[in-house]
């Protein structure tokens, strides 16, 4: 069984999930998970696990997500990108290069998102997709996100109808870029949706470290698959390293404690840690903890290799 982080650079009209369906039936191996959907009209990074390596997918380091997107201006759609059904459109108007940057600080730093009802956001067990296709629409609550840096590429003077904008966008982790496309064609008073998206990177993950199907497949047939996956030990690099002595990787192994005193860091409570073993291998994920008189690490995720 394949163990670690493989980057795949997914193509557009493809979904998230499709990706690991064909890499189970490539690599004949059931352990394989994503993290970080992008929609099916989306391209780019795409993060995922093989292996043990699917456990570690939530203590990657992912926060950061950083796309290009075009803009088109004039229409909204019911799914805030060009596939949907147009819900509202403006033909007569010119917006000019001040008013688009004023917009787009308003869409700028800590900002309430409302997921779109075209998306996986589970309410009460429902995906919102799911009832979107029966037409229903329903109450979403507010999320907090962060965008970072929003900035047009293609800078003109004035923008009308129709007016397709490149643009580079930072922000954090749960950020629907379609909804913040739709959001400031509403700000703007023209209505605007999502023509197209790439993602260029996601935490540690980018673009430049992808590969795309075609290449994987030949990787795999020509025996150099391994070549492609990103290690469990460089992927969680950003935990703090504690190589341990045989006898503890037992202790580890079984769910036990270490002394902090024995495995010593400049480190606050509540800090994540890796246990690596004498041939880099992860075999944990642990947390410093405070049990009031001493410190010690506790395993929060044992991975078990096969």
């Amino acid at each position: 069984m394949w163990h670690g982080i493989l980057v795949v650079n997914k193509e557009r009209g493809v979904t998230s999930h499709h990706v690991v369906v064909k890499l189970r039936q490539v690599l004949s191996q059931k352990a394989i998970g994503h993290t970080g959907t992008l929609d099916p009209e989306a391209t780019g990074v795409l993060v995922v696990g093989l292996g043990q390596a699917t456990r570690s997918l939530p203590f990657l380091n992912e926060s950061v997500k950083v796309y290009r997107a075009e803009i088109v201006l004039g229409r909204a759609t019911d799914t805030q990108d060009a596939t949907g059904t147009v819900t509202a459109e403006k033909r007569d108007f010119f917006i000019s290069a001040s008013e688009l940057e004023k917009a787009l600080r308003q869409l700028t730093g800590e900002i309430g998102q409302i997921p779109p009802m075209f998306s996986a956001v589970k309410v009460n067990g429902q995906k919102l997709y799911d009832l979107a296709r029966q037409g229903l629409e329903i109450h979403r609550n507010s999320r907090i996100i962060k965008v970072h840096h929003w900035h047009i590429l293609n800078p003109q003077a004035g923008y009308e109808y129709q007016s397709r904008i490149q643009c580079a966008i930072t922000c954090s982790k749960g950020t629907y870029v379609r909804t913040l496309i739709h959001d400031l064609g509403v700000l703007l008073g023209c209505g605007a949706h999502m023509g197209s998206l790439i993602r260029l990177k996601s935490g540690d993950f980018q673009l430049e470290d992808a590969h795309t199907f075609a290449r994987i497949e030949d990787y795999y047939k020509r025996g150099q698959f391994a070549e492609l996956l990103i290690s469990m030990n460089t992927a969680l690099s950003h935990l703090f390293p504690i190589w341990v002595r045989d006898e503890d990787l037992v202790k580890i192994n079984n769910g036990g404690k270490l002394s902090f005193d024995k495995y010593p860091g400049d480190l606050k409570v509540g800090a994540l840690g890796r246990i690596v073993d004498q041939f880099s291998n992860v075999i944990a994920v642990v947390q410093l903890e405070n049990a009031g008189t001493h410190l010690f690490w506790q395993p929060v995720k044992v991975f078990k290799y096969s």
